[in-house]
């Protein structure tokens, strides 16, 4: 939640209005992008994220055809072509979530040394140009980002043929509230010193939700953005929606409140490293007429190892019908932890 300071009480007045209502991104998500999430690790386009319900029929669309389970519900066994190459799959899952946790594929056998070569470099060419370099160590190729990890390997079969075997294994949070705020890694808690775009006490679980007790009846879609989600507010509820650009990051965020007859649009620009650039929020009365708006330019100083700011020097501009607008800037501080 947004908190601005002002000596001006009709300013003051009007924040306080605004404070329960802005930046609590467990809401109603609308998405308007299509096709994979790109804030995910995938198997040849298709994302590994999410319960296993949403991922099968993916797999299945590609070419992927299921012929067994584990007794336990925990493994997922497929065959199919793996860039266009005959493969068995397996998929591991969390028994109580259904939430994939590993993917593991097998080409093979090879019984000759020329032809685990040739498709030793056709998929290592294959994986490098879909995810970017693989760095070679103890035998192995391994690549990873922000979202999950590769490991290419070659396995002998007791000495009398070989197989090619690719883990993937999702890593980054499922659900996706710390990343439509900006934020990188499995962040835990973020503590903010002058908190002005976001609440001054963030704690997220380890899965990526962020803990809110006011956000009711919340419906995540497949890839982890929210799709609709209630808010309890001191007059009545509030009712939200989000909107993506074709990366799925947050452009457009639009809270209703009914009973007081109050709207609330935010919108965001980002930077090609996905980061928030800037946010105007416009404040609607019952009669559809703008009677305030705030914008927010930030400029991030400092950064931790993760990639999240530390010091922002944020230019505010404030407008409320009737009266001049005002701007200052925020020296903004935060603290964060990582789950491990």
């Amino acid at each position: 939640m947004r908190r601005l300071y002002r000596k001006n009480s009709t300013f003051a007045s009007t924040m306080k209005k605004t404070v329960l209502l802005l930046w609590l991104l467990t809401a109603a998500v609308s998405m308007t992008a299509q096709g994979t999430d790109p804030h995910s690790i995938q198997l040849a386009g298709i994302a590994l994220e999410g319960p296993i319900d949403s991922v099968m029929p993916h797999l299945k669309e590609a070419g992927f055809t299921e012929w067994g389970q584990s007794d336990d519900g925990e493994d997922y066994y497929f065959r199919g072509k793996y860039y266009g190459i005959r493969a068995k799959l397996l998929v591991s899952t969390d028994v109580q979530s259904r939430l994939i946790t590993s993917a593991y594929v097998t080409v093979g056998p090879y019984g000759t040394e020329s032809m685990l070569k040739k498709n030793t470099q056709y998929f290592l060419h294959k994986l490098q140009r879909e995810h970017g370099d693989f760095q070679q160590r103890d035998g192995s190729w391994y690549y990873m980002d922000d979202y999950g990890s590769i490991k290419f390997s070659i396995v002998s079969n007791d000495g009398r043929s070989k197989d090619i075997r690719v883990l993937y294994y999702p890593g980054g949070p499922y659900y996706k509230d710390a990343l439509c705020m900006g934020l990188h890694g499995n962040v835990q808690e973020v503590v903010t010193d002058n908190a002005v775009a976001e609440d001054q006490f963030l704690h997220f679980s380890q899965n990526g939700q962020v803990e809110n007790p006011d956000m009711t009846d919340r419906q995540y879609d497949r890839y982890g953005y929210l799709r609709h989600a209630r808010m309890t507010e001191k007059e009545g509820h509030s009712d939200v929606s989000y909107e993506y650009d074709a990366n799925y990051r947050l452009m457009r965020r639009t809270l209703t409140n009914a009973e007081a007859g109050i709207t609330y649009v935010n919108e965001y620009t980002w930077s090609d490293d996905d980061e928030i650039v800037s946010e105007r929020q416009k404040v609607y009365d019952k009669q559809h007429e703008c009677i305030m708006t705030i914008s927010m330019q930030n400029n991030y100083v400092t950064r931790d190892d993760n990639g999240n700011w530390t010091t922002n020097s944020m230019t505010l501009t404030y407008w409320e019908k009737g009266q001049q607008s005002q701007q200052m800037t925020v020296l903004q501080k935060r603290t964060l932890a990582y789950w491990d």
